[in-house]
């Protein structure tokens, strides 16, 4: 047997025995949340904060470094496309400025396997009390873990006889990073079945995100879009396709497309169960000192401050386009002021357009008084 082929036959026993022990460690973190307490009250805290974020408007920040980054990247890759409000944050660009990002109504999930990552830790001081943390991690004691600032822990326990040291010679993360995918993977799913129990809806609001790819061809029976502009894009051979009617200003917006009334559009694209009677959920308002320094030291032609009963009249065009010419927008009454940035107006449209539609603007008061400034 020559060299080569010796290599070749190691080659292929490693491959077989990294297969065999990944496979054995998905098989451990099964069992685990079939049998261990103390990870599946972790687990249905993390999806409580997860679920009140949603609810709240605000949106679910995955953090790490390294390795933990990319699965971080991934996760909220797939909270985007079904729909749910997410974004990476960088720990090392965070100390340098991208902790703008976080808002109150926001809540952060660390990712690292060890629970020790330095770069993790020295955010936590520069941390607001009121941002909900979540940890995943395979590591069910350490300075994080262990940390009052987080909440709830994604616990993926990793047998120390399939710690990488010990089944590779060394510590590159492979099984640890494949339990954390995973995991990740199965909280974000069981999150947006309670978001939205009808599969039939889910898949429908999937398709709207994700149009491209084969994917996004299979789905396009689903997606209202493409019937919209006259795509087909299951039949074409071609991976784009230019269509100069798909493009508008929007000073033009409202003439592109003949969107039905909101008494008649169905909410089958909902990503909320929701009905005629529904409510939107009772927040009590609060001063953000932050929002108001940012308001306050915008340039005049990023803000734009009205009174309620100016607000009462506008239509949904104009609500839309002072969202996009604006920065911030202020709500003034006879006793208070409050405000929101336009990303939150706009998403809190959304929120509404897929329920059913605005019936009035006196829906956008709630959202308004929510941020006392």
């Amino acid at each position: 047997m020559s060299e080569y082929q010796r290599m070749s036959m190691d080659a292929l026993e490693s491959v077989r025995k990294t297969l065999a022990n990944e496979s054995e460690a998905v098989a451990g973190l099964s069992r685990q949340y079939e049998t261990d307490h103390f990870s599946k009250v972790n687990l249905a805290n993390a999806l409580k904060i997860f679920y009140e974020t949603h609810l709240k408007g605000g949106k679910i920040v995955c953090c790490g470094i390294g390795k933990s980054f990319k699965i971080a990247t991934k996760t909220v890759a797939t909270l985007k496309s079904l729909s749910i409000n997410a974004d990476v944050l960088h720990p090392s660009e965070a100390l340098h400025g991208d902790l703008g990002l976080l808002r109150d109504r926001d809540c952060l999930v660390f990712f690292t396997a060890s629970g020790n990552t330095p770069e993790l830790l020295q955010l936590l001081p520069h941390l607001s009390p009121y941002l909900s943390i979540v940890l995943l991690t395979c590591s069910k004691s350490s300075k994080l873990s262990d940390h009052p600032q987080v909440q709830a822990l994604l616990y993926a326990e990793l047998a120390p006889h399939l710690k990488e040291d010990i089944v590779h010679g060394l510590p590159a993360p492979t099984i640890s990073t494949t339990l954390s995918l995973i995991l990740a993977d199965a909280a974000v799913l069981a999150l947006s079945e309670m978001i939205e129990k009808d599969e039939n809806k889910r898949r429908k609001l999937f398709s709207m995100k994700h149009p491209g790819g084969s994917i996004g061809s299979d789905l396009s029976h689903l997606n209202d879009n493409f019937t919209k502009l006259g795509l087909n894009p299951a039949s074409s051979t071609s991976s784009t396709t230019t269509h100069t009617e798909s493009y508008c200003s929007l000073l033009s917006l409202d003439k592109s497309f003949n969107y039905p009334s909101p008494h008649e559009r169905r909410s089958e694209n909902s990503s909320l169960d929701s009905s005629d009677s529904e409510e939107l959920p009772e927040v009590k308002p609060k001063i953000d000192n932050e929002l108001s320094s940012l308001i306050k030291n915008a340039s005049p032609d990023q803000v734009l401050s009205v009174k309620q009963n100016v607000i009462s009249t506008w239509t949904e065009y104009e609500l839309l386009k002072n969202a996009s010419l604006y920065e911030f927008i202020t709500f003034l009454t006879d006793k208070a002021s409050f405000g929101l940035t336009s990303e939150d107006i706009r998403n809190f449209y959304k929120s509404l357009f897929r329920s059913g539609g605005l019936s009035g603007m006196e829906q956008l008061i709630p959202i308004f008084k929510m941020i006392h400034l």
